[in-house]
């Protein structure tokens, strides 16, 4: 089921397209939800892209360790997933496209610390419990505020709304 697809408006048909493939775990513990925090105040889900080779499942348990410093995370069913399409980096590219690939999670314990990238670290994301409607409100937040935007904004208050729905 497709949640959310994003284009951005400054993109003109067709183009030369980079593909790239992700993973994001919704993982609750009673009415929390595990989500990486940064210096913004905003909230994103973990995951990211995959290697070449990975399950969408090995994907995932590699994002919650490396972001989260979580181990044995149980990887569910999907429950969606989300389109971008945005102007690329690459000189080679006009357009990088990413689909993104939501699965329900379970379990998991934190037992290492996080071991982030360059631009993880820089934006010291942070592994929070927090509600879906406070996460909400704060993305919804620094979104109006215009200040630290960070490109998958849109597509985390997309979920985070697909969310709330259902839990009501």
């Amino acid at each position: 089921m497709l949640l959310a697809a994003f284009r951005s408006p400054e993109l003109s048909p067709g183009g030369r397209l980079v593909e790239r493939t992700a993973v994001r775990g919704v993982l609750f513990r009673g009415r929390e939800l595990l989500l990486l925090a940064s210096r913004h105040g905003d909230y994103k889900f973990p995951g990211g892209g995959m290697d070449p080779g990975e399950s969408f499942a090995d994907a995932l348990q590699r994002e919650f360790h490396e972001e989260c410093g979580y181990v044995d995370v149980a990887v569910g069913t999907e429950l969606g997933t989300t389109r971008e399409e945005v102007p690329a980096i690459e000189a080679a590219y006009d357009v990088f496209g990413m689909t993104s690939h939501y699965f329900s999670c379970t379990g998991g314990s934190a037992r290492d610390g996080q071991q982030l990238e360059g631009y993880e670290a820089e934006l010291e994301l942070t592994p929070q419990w927090v509600t879906v409607d406070f996460a909400l409100a704060a993305n919804r937040a620094v979104l109006a505020s215009g200040v630290g935007v960070m490109r998958w904004l849109v597509r985390e208050i997309a979920v985070l709304e697909w969310l709330s729905a259902r839990s009501r």
